[in-house]
This record gives structure tokens, C-alpha cells and sequence, in this order.
């Protein structure tokens, strides 16, 4: 149901039309911003790993808040593994260059995983391309804000 849900809201905002280049940018914006909400940050919460595999890239990689850099298979390991996870974005910000886009903004993540609770909050910054009219999540950085 919940899949049902999230896959028909990120259809409706990426088929919708635009008309001239600052509508344009607009409706990629608006896609990049659903990508993050629904691609990413609800299938991690609904553990969705199907949807998470198709927005990541094959090569995705991702430095998280110690260092550590993990690679798509690490993370949908990681998300498999999760008991609860809540993670929650806000201030995000789209800056298209291209076929390629930097999405930068605040996240608070929490959860249990491998019965250890987590508690996160910080700044991230996403790298997206697109291939063949899709986009993909190519590279995350995350930093710990205090």
C-alpha cells in the first residue's frame, strides 16, 4: 500500500510538464526534491529497498558523519539490518549545473540498528546525474552539526 503510495506521488511530480527554461528548472528542482523526500529518505524509513536501489547509482558512494565511506551495497545492507529508522530533511537547496545537480540541506536521523540506538542530525550534500532522462544518486557527504 505504502509503495503504491510513494511510487504514484514521485510519478505525478516527475511527469509534470514545464513551459520555458525557469519552469523547467523549476520541475527538475521539484523532481530532485522528490527524489530526496520519497526516493531516498522514505524508502530508508520504509526499509523500501527496491525503490532505494533504483535511485542509487552503481557506483553511489557515501562518506557518513565518522569518515566512513560505504558504497550501495554497504548502505542497502545497512538499511536491510535497521529495526526503526526515522530520518527527516528539511532546508534543502537545488544547484543544477548541467546533467548534474547538488542538493545541499539538514537531516536528523533515528533509529535502531543491530539493536543500537542512533541518534544523528546534520548537514548533507547529495550529488545527482542524469542518465537517459533518469536521475541518479551518484555521491552523499555527511557532516554532524552541534
Amino acid at each position: 500500500m505504502w509503495r503504491r503510495l510513494l511510487w504514484t506521488m514521485l510519478l505525478a511530480v516527475l511527469a509534470s510538464p514545464g513551459a520555458g527554461q525557469d519552469s523547467d528548472r523549476r520541475d527538475v528542482e521539484g523532481k530532485l526534491l522528490a527524489l530526496e523526500k520519497v526516493g531516498k529518505l522514505q524508502a530508508i524509513q520504509l526499509k523500501d529497498l527496491k525503490m532505494l536501489n533504483d535511485v542509487l547509482d552503481e557506483n553511489f558512494v557515501f562518506v557518513d558523519q565518522d569518515g566512513l565511506l560505504l558504497n550501495k551495497a554497504q548502505i542497502l545492507a545497512y538499511v536491510q539490518k535497521a529495526t526503526s529508522m526515522q530520518y527527516f530533511a528539511s532546508e534543502m537547496t537545488v544547484r543544477l549545473h548541467g546533467p548534474t545537480a547538488i542538493v545541499t540541506g539538514t537531516y536528523r536521523l533515528n533509529g535502531v540498528v543491530a539493536g543500537k540506538s542512533i541518534e544523528r542530525h546534520g548537514r548533507f550534500i547529495d550529488t545527482w546525474l542524469e542518465r537517459k532522462g533518469k536521475w541518479l544518486a551518484i555521491a552523499s557527504v555527511s557532516t554532524p552539526l552541534t
